[in-house]
C-alpha cells in the first residue's frame, strides 16, 4: 500500500497534471467543509506537505487547488471556491496587494518570529510596516566547477563576475589554428547569467504599471561589461559562439567535467537536484557582486486571501509551516515518498528559516556542509510586474544577448520597440 501510495504521488510529480488537477479540487472544494483550509498555488510540493500537516492533527485538512498563475488568479471570479492562502512567486505584486490581509499580527502577538528568518527577505515583504506576505524558500546563482579543477579556484565562498572572468580567461587554451580547445567561460552561454549581470549592475528593474522600469544608463554600462569580457577574454563573440557548439551540448555539470571550460552557471535549485553522485564530481561558489548574492526572481511567498473563507484554521496552517520541526518532517515524508529527485530542498528552494538551511539541509545536501548562503549577503528581489517571466525572457535577455554579440552603436531593436511588440503580443 505505501509503495502503491508513493508511486501515485511521483507519478503526479512528474507528470503535473494541473488541468486535471485544478478540476478536481475545485470540485472537492465545494463539499469542503468549515475546517477545509484551500491553499492556491502552482507549487507541486506542497501536495505531500499538505499530507503532513493533514495527518499530524484530525481537525483541519488542507487542499490544494493548482493555479498556473496564483496572483493573476485573484480575486476569485464569481462561483469560485475562494482559497485561504495563497503561495507563489511575483506575489508581492503593486497591482495585487490589496488581495491580501495584512500578516504583521502574527509577528506581533509572537505565533511567528521574526528572528527565525532572513532580515533582508522579510522586509522584501513589508509595505512600510506591514507584512503582506511571507517569504516561503529562495535560490541563488552558482558557479560551478569540476573538483579536479579546485585548485585553479582560491576563494572558498563566493566568486564575482570580475573573478569567474579572470580564472576563466587564464583557463583558454587555442591548438595550432588559433580555435579555442578550452574556454574558460562566456556570458553568452547562459542567457540568465546576462540578466544576471545587468541586476548585480544596477539594472533597477521594477514593477511600473503592466511593464516595468529599468535604470538605462547601468544598462548600457552592463552591455559595455559584457562585451569587454567577451572582447577581453575570448576574443570575439563569434569565437564563443562557435566553441559553444563544438563542446557545449551537454547539461551544465558535465560540461565542466569534460574540461573544455572551466565554469558553468546555475542556479541552487538545479544545481541539488543532481544526484549526489553527481555533485560529488562538481564543486561551486555563489556569485556575488560586493558581497551581495542576488535572490532569483522566482523568490516564493505566502500571503492570506483578504476574503479568506476560513482565516483561523488559515492561520494554524501557516504558523505550523513556518516551524523548524514541521518543514524537517515535510523533507523526511518527500524522502520516504523517494520524491527528492523531483525538487530541491523546501518549496523547490532554500527555506526562508535560518535554522532549517543551517541544520537540516546538510543532512540531505551534503554539499551544504561547507557552502551554505549567509543571511547579510543575500540580496532580496525587487517588486516586479505579474508577467514579468515573460518579459524577462523575450524582452531584457534577447536585447542583451544582441547588444552583446553587435559592435558598439550598432542598430539593434531598443528595449522600448521590444516592449511594444510584447504589449501587442500580450494584451
Amino acid at each position: 500500500m505505501k509503495l502503491q501510495r508513493a508511486l501515485r504521488i511521483k507519478t503526479f510529480f512528474c507528470t503535473l497534471i494541473p488541468l486535471f488537477l485544478s478540476a478536481f479540487l475545485s470540485v472537492s472544494c465545494k463539499n469542503a467543509s468549515k475546517e477545509t483550509v484551500v491553499i492556491w498555488t502552482n507549487r507541486s510540493e506542497f501536495v505531500p506537505y499538505s499530507e503532513v500537516f493533514n495527518t499530524q492533527q484530525n481537525k483541519i485538512k488542507v487542499l490544494i487547488v493548482y493555479k498556473a498563475n496564483p496572483a493573476d488568479s485573484l480575486p476569485a471570479v464569481k462561483d469560485e471556491v475562494p482559497p485561504d492562502i495563497v503561495i507563489g512567486s511575483l506575489l508581492r505584486t503593486e497591482r495585487k496587494r490589496k488581495q491580501f490581509r495584512s500578516l504583521s499580527y502574527m509577528f506581533t502577538t509572537g505565533e511567528i518570529s521574526e528572528s527565525l528568518f532572513y532580515d533582508n527577505l522579510l522586509d522584501s515583504c513589508r509595505k512600510g510596516d506591514t507584512i503582506y506576505q511571507i517569504p516561503v524558500s529562495f535560490n541563488a546563482p552558482a558557479i560551478v566547477f569540476s573538483v579536479d579543477n579546485s585548485d585553479l579556484i582560491k576563494e572558498d565562498y563566493m566568486l564575482s563576475p570580475d573573478q569567474i572572468q579572470a580564472a576563466g580567461a587564464l583557463y583558454n587554451q587555442k591548438n595550432k589554428n588559433n580555435l579555442y580547445t578550452k574556454m574558460g567561460f562566456a556570458p553568452q552561454w547562459y542567457p540568465e547569467f546576462l540578466y544576471l549581470m545587468a541586476k548585480m549592475n544596477s539594472g533597477k528593474f521594477a514593477e511600473s504599471g503592466n511593464s516595468f522600469s529599468w535604470n538605462n544608463t547601468e544598462l548600457n554600462n552592463t552591455v559595455n561589461i559584457l562585451r569587454n569580457w567577451t572582447n577581453g577574454a575570448n576574443t570575439s563573440a563569434a569565437d564563443e559562439k562557435d566553441f559553444a557548439f563544438k563542446y557545449l551540448y551537454t547539461p551544465p555539470y558535465k560540461q565542466v567535467l569534460s574540461k573544455h571550460c572551466l565554469f558553468a552557471f546555475v542556479t541552487s535549485n538545479k544545481l541539488f537536484s543532481l544526484s549526489e553522485e553527481q555533485l560529488e564530481a562538481v564543486d561551486f561558489r555563489w556569485i556575488h557582486k560586493n558581497n551581495k548574492i542576488p535572490v532569483d526572481d522566482s523568490m516564493v511567498t505566502l500571503g492570506l486571501y483578504r476574503r479568506a473563507p476560513n482565516k483561523n484554521n488559515a492561520e494554524q496552517f501557516i504558523k505550523w509551516f513556518f516551524t523548524e520541526k514541521a518543514q524537517k518532517a515535510m523533507l523526511e515524508h518527500v524522502r520516504e515518498m523517494n520524491l527528492n529527485t523531483s525538487t530541491f530542498g523546501i518549496s523547490g528552494g532554500f527555506s526562508t528559516l535560518k535554522n532549517v538551511n543551517e541544520r537540516i539541509f546538510p543532512t540531505y545536501y551534503l554539499a551544504l556542509l561547507s557552502n551554505i548562503p549567509v543571511g547579510e549577503y543575500l540580496e532580496a528581489p525587487p517588486v516586479l510586474p505579474l508577467r514579468w517571466e515573460s518579459l524577462k525572457e523575450r524582452v531584457i535577455i534577447p536585447y542583451l544577448y544582441d547588444a552583446v554579440n553587435s559592435p558598439p552603436g550598432s542598430n539593434i531593436r531598443t528595449i522600448e520597440e521590444r516592449i511594444g511588440d510584447w504589449s501587442k503580443q500580450f494584451f
